[in-house]
């Protein structure tokens, strides 16, 4: 009967490990993104393409990488931004292309428009607005893998993983205090 226990003490053993390890490359995961904040100095370092006014040059679903612009004014045409919709009251993240550079009212605003679109934006972006400037693409299978630790089902899971590792490790304690209790009675 004491095989057994040891065994059973070992698969429990084996099964912490496994899910200890999971939540480590988990929590180190969402730790870089969130660091790539102040590193890159943008709030939203990564933005997913919505739509498509930007076909060919970027697909529904991409997943892009963005750099923070202390100078506004050092954007230039034909940069591809993210920027806050002008004309809505909620924050509308767009994605387009500067197609020009006009100057109201003494502040730099931007003319944008979608790839795939046939006419400018209607309003101009003011600096305020733009979130930052896209420096790339992220390869897909690093975007997938963003979106899946992101996933709520997933973070929830991830408390679940905890728990269950406490519950575990609980029932590990007391696996080894009834061998040793036992040992201890056999002597």
């Amino acid at each position: 009967m004491m095989v057994s226990r040891r065994m059973i003490s070992l698969k429990i053993k084996d099964i912490s490990r496994i899910l200890m390890t999971i939540i480590i490359v988990y929590t180190v995961s969402r730790g870089i993104l969130f660091s790539l904040r102040f590193i890159i100095g943008v709030e939203s370092p990564i933005v997913i393409v919505e739509l498509t006014s930007m076909l060919p040059t970027l697909e529904d679903g991409d997943m892009l990488l963005l750099q923070g612009i202390d100078n506004k004014s050092a954007i230039e045409i034909g940069e591809i931004i993210v920027f806050y919709n002008p004309r809505s009251t909620q924050p509308e993240r767009i994605v387009h292309r500067i197609i020009n550079i006009e100057i109201i009212e003494g502040k730099v605003n931007f003319i944008t428009k979608g790839d795939n679109n046939r006419i400018a934006d209607q309003k101009p972006v003011p600096p305020e607005n733009v979130i930052g400037v896209v420096v790339g693409k992220l390869p897909v299978f690093l975007a997938e893998y963003i979106k899946f630790i992101d996933n709520l089902i997933v973070k929830t899971s991830m408390v679940g993983i905890l728990i269950i590792i406490f519950i575990i490790s609980g029932f590990n304690l007391k696996s080894k205090e009834s061998l040793i209790k036992e040992n201890l009675n056999q002597e």
